[in-house]
Order: C-alpha cells, then structure tokens, then sequence
C-alpha cells in the first residue's frame, strides 16, 4: 500500500493493488474453538432479525421525524431482541453473531435519528444484547493469543487522507437536520481504492439502507471499521484480509450527496472519532473552499 499522506481538514458545505498473501482465521482473531456445524435454529433466527430489520424500514419511513417510536415497532424491538438473546446461548458462528450485532446496531441508530423518543427498556434491552454479542464473540476467540488490535498501529483507508465532514454532531447535507455522525466522511474519486485500515475479517459486504453499498470489518472481538457509500465491495464474508488490501472502491451510493468514503470506527458497537484514535499529524490545518 502507498504510503498515507499527511491527513487535512477541508470545511465546505456539503456531506488495482497486486493480489497479495492471505492470512488464516486463526492468525487474525486467535484460534477460535472448534465449532460444530451451526444449528438450524441459527439461521432462522437470522431470518427472523433481517426480516424485523424490513418491517423497521417501513416504519421509520411513514412515521414523521420527531415523533415517539410506534407502540407496535417497539414491541417489535423487544420480540426480536429475546431472539437474539436465544442466539448467543446457541452454537452460532462468529460471522453470524457479527451479522446479528451489524443488523441491530444500524437499526438502533437509524431509530434513534427518526424518533424523538425510544422507550428506555428498547434502548437498555438493545445495548444489552449488544453487550452479549461481543462476549459471546469474545469467547469463541479466547483460545489461543487472540489478536489485539490498536488504531495507533492503523493505516487510513484512501491516499491521500482529506476529512470533509468530521465525527460528531453536524446539519445533514441531505436532510436539513441536526444529527450525529458517527464517521467521518474522506475525500475520493469515483473507484479510487479503499484499503483495509487493519488485518481483520469480512463481517457484512452489501447494501445497507442509507449507507449505500457497505463493507465491515472486524479486526478483534472489540474493533471493527466500516466503509460505506462504495461503488462496489472486492470481498466477501467471511473473507480474512490484511491492512492494505483493496476491499472496496469509492462511490455515491445511499444517500450521499457525492463521491466520498464514509469511514467508522467502532469500539464494542459504539462509535469513536478516527481522527482521535488512528495515527495523523499533530496539528490539521484548515483549507477553505
């Protein structure tokens, strides 16, 4: 991979590599123990959440911003998160439990945007499954050294590193609103390669929602990254990559103003602020356009 620029703040008003040697599972997340063939249990409980994950779509969608979150979607909520309780308890995968934690998160945090209030025991039930995932991840890792992964130690994932819209809260260039953002958005040009910040394995390749085309990866039990807005993903689930291989490329998909990479950072489900935790200049100057 070339090596990364010096990272730069811009304000302004809106929102092929060689093929190069694979790493095993095992030297990515430590050895996992060994696993029987996942129970059928599993996946229909799987098809049971990506179908919750729909029905909320279409509630967000015909409820007005602002407004409490229907009675029905949070019974819905409280339904589906004790199946997903059930999964933890079951010998699911890792991918998917990573899967089930994705799907939850985005469907938390889009509710959060729409609805001016979330029943306390939604929220609490949601961050407790969360917190169950990432212990059940955990303990399939525990054999072995796991890896640690440490963001001092990550690279960025386009070259050269332009910030365009910072993490935190900001008006949206799409919506008018003021809201979090839980990413920073990058400078790109369309199909300019997006590399892989970190060793890690291939949690979700898709589409999701606003998002557009997304790519996560998972680099510990604790650390994932997501790229969002791409034009196209080069990997699949449950792919094992290294720091620097080429994951996906640049686009506008979802709802995005323009090309760009919109690129998290997540630490146990929560999202922190790249610029804080991944290596950069000590000091960003700002350019005015």
């Amino acid at each position: 991979m070339r090596a990364q620029s010096p990272l730069l703040l811009v304000v302004f008003a809106s929102c092929a590599a060689a093929p190069v040697e694979r790493l095993s599972v095992e030297a990515v997340m430590g050895a996992p123990r060994r696993e029987a063939r996942p129970l059928v249990a599993s996946a229909a409980l799987l098809e049971r959440l990506q179908a919750f994950v729909g029905r909320a779509d279409a509630a967000r969608a015909q409820t007005p911003r602002g407004s409490p979150m229907p009675a029905a979607l949070a019974e819905d909520w409280r339904v589906v998160l004790e199946d997903v309780d059930a999964l933890t308890s079951k010998n699911a995968s890792a991918l998917d439990l990573v899967r089930a934690r994705l799907w939850l998160q985005t469907a938390l945090e889009a509710d959060g945007a729409r609805f001016g209030d979330v029943p306390m025991d939604v929220a609490t039930l949601a961050q407790h499954t969360l917190a169950a995932l990432t212990l059940k991840l955990v303990t399939l890792t525990r054999k072995g050294r796991p890896l640690r992964a440490n963001p001092a130690a990550f690279s960025w994932p386009v070259d050269p590193v332009v910030v365009t819209s910072p993490w935190g809260h900001r008006t949206h260039p799409v919506h008018g609103d003021y809201r979090f953002h839980a990413g920073v958005d990058l400078e790109a040009d369309r199909e300019q390669p997006v590399y892989a910040v970190a060793p890690g394995v291939v949690a979700f390749a898709g589409w999701n929602s606003g998002h557009g085309k997304q790519v996560e990866l998972q680099h510990d039990p604790h650390l994932a990254t997501r790229y969002s807005h791409l034009s196209g993903w080069s990997v699949q689930p449950g792919e094992v990559v290294k720091r620097g291989d080429v994951i996906g490329f640049a686009g506008k998909t979802g709802t995005a103003t323009g090309v760009h990479l919109h690129f998290e950072l997540r630490r146990d489900g929560e999202s922190v602020d790249p610029e804080t935790e991944l290596p950069g200049p000590g000091g960003a100057f700002m350019v005015e356009r």
